[in-house]
């Protein structure tokens, strides 16, 4: 088959990722606009969209029959989501869930373009789970260092847009009301106020005091990295739209050399040394920010390091475009 004949079909046009996913397949040039299928639940009403000079309908979710010349794309999730992963599945699409569907089942492959796409090749199932996008940029961080890892303490600072379209257009409203000096709304799903506010946590704790959100980065680092080390998380969010900022306390397994360190990070794929890394210089980029590397005053073995990047365009979208453009290349 082809690769020009093959159709890339996502799921999901009102998300957050969608416009970062639909901009980056037209400045590669991974597809050309007949091979483009745009679709959307039916309770959301969406307007065609424009990609490489051609208007691109969006059609109903429900009404759409996949076939295995296609690479699927999911950005959304939801029953009916899920349900169409299952016949897209059936029907021997490949499935790429960039919306956590998959989340606990380990017989979706979890693929990260640049650590270990070619797990592609022998894959049992067509279906391929997407990193969250702070597992995606902290196993990027980690991963030259891997070897001489023990443990990781991540802490990730996430923008609005990692909870999805919704809030951010619920922060934009509050923001607009406290500029003109009315009082904001509390976001009703979150139970807070988003704008000029940092939550130590935007989603109910479980049991053991952690969130899903933070169980998840866990698991996916370990699928990325190894059983071997060891990782512990916390997740806040802060009231900025776009960019992801991540503490990293690193323990090595022996006394670290800062200099070796910085040369491994400083070669690392899409990894940029900097002095002070911040989510403005990050966003718009396709890298992950590297900086404020720092012995430990607590332990001579340790590492304190940020990591900076953009958690939509990079880190989902741009790692969607790459996997999915694998797919429909060569699987």
């Amino acid at each position: 088959m082809s690769e020009t004949t093959r159709e890339l079909v996502i799921v999901g046009v009102d998300s957050a990722a969608f416009a970062p996913l639909l901009e980056i397949l037209g400045e590669r040039e991974m597809i050309s606009a007949e091979q483009l299928i745009l679709l959307e639940t039916e309770e959301r009403e969406v307007d065609p969209q424009v990609f490489a000079n051609r208007t691109i309908p969006v059609q109903s979710l429900g009404k759409f029959v996949f076939n295995d010349a296609q690479v699927v794309v999911l950005l959304r999730s939801g029953d009916d989501v899920a349900t169409a992963m299952a016949a897209a599945e059936q029907n021997g699409a490949w499935v790429l869930d960039a919306a956590a569907i998959t989340r606990g089942d380990e017989s979706a492959a979890l693929i990260h373009p640049v650590l270990n796409s070619a797990e592609l090749a022998n894959l049992e199932r067509r279906v391929v789970a997407l990193p969250s996008a702070g597992a995606a940029m902290v196993a990027e961080a980690l991963v030259p260092l891997k070897d001489g890892l023990q443990s990781v303490y991540v802490q990730l600072n996430q923008p609005v847009s990692a909870l999805g379209k919704a809030a951010i257009d619920s922060m934009a409203a509050q923001t607009a009301c406290m500029f003109s000096g009315q009082d904001a709304e509390i976001d009703p799903a979150i139970g807070h106020r988003l704008a000029f506010n940092q939550l130590s946590t935007s989603e109910a704790p479980l049991s053991s005091g952690h969130t899903l959100s933070e169980l998840t980065l866990i698991h996916d680092l370990r699928r990325l990295l190894g059983e071997a080390v060891a990782f512990d998380a916390s997740i806040t969010t802060v009231a900025v739209f776009h960019g992801q900022l991540a503490n990293l306390g690193v323990v090595f397994k022996e006394d670290i050399d800062l200099e070796k360190v910085r040369a491994l990070l400083g070669n690392g794929a899409r990894l940029q040394l900097v002095e002070q890394p911040s989510t403005e210089n990050a966003v718009g980029s396709e890298v992950t920010l590297i900086g404020r590397l720092r012995q430990s005053l607590l332990d001579k073995r340790q590492l304190n390091l940020c990591a900076v990047s953009d958690n939509l365009r990079k880190d989902v979208a741009m790692n969607c475009a790459q996997i999915a453009h694998l797919l429909l290349k060569s699987y």
